[in-house]
């Protein structure tokens, strides 16, 4: 992969700013990198990423996932979410 990140998913944060999940390469290692992109000033409807975010090795999805559910359950355990997810 080459050039422009593969953009797996766009969440809505807040009315401004979005996640970016997505999927690139950097000096050969493969990412997944998680970041929340902001419009461009010039070019509403095109997204710029900020510095808030991780990029981590591919390797963890697998790892992120589970950690992922287990704060899905803690989270709904809490009250903060509805069972099944929100």
């Amino acid at each position: 992969m080459t050039g422009k990140p593969l953009i797996v998913a766009t969440l809505a944060k807040n009315g401004r700013e979005s996640v970016r999940v997505a999927l690139d390469e950097f000096r050969g290692h493969h990412l997944l990198d998680v970041r929340v992109v902001v419009p461009l000033a010039a070019h509403a409807a095109t997204m710029t990423p900020t510095g808030k975010g991780i990029s981590v090795n591919v390797a963890m999805i697998p790892s992120l996932r589970v950690a992922l559910a287990d704060a899905e359950a803690q989270a709904v355990a809490l009250g903060w979410l509805p069972a099944g997810g929100g």
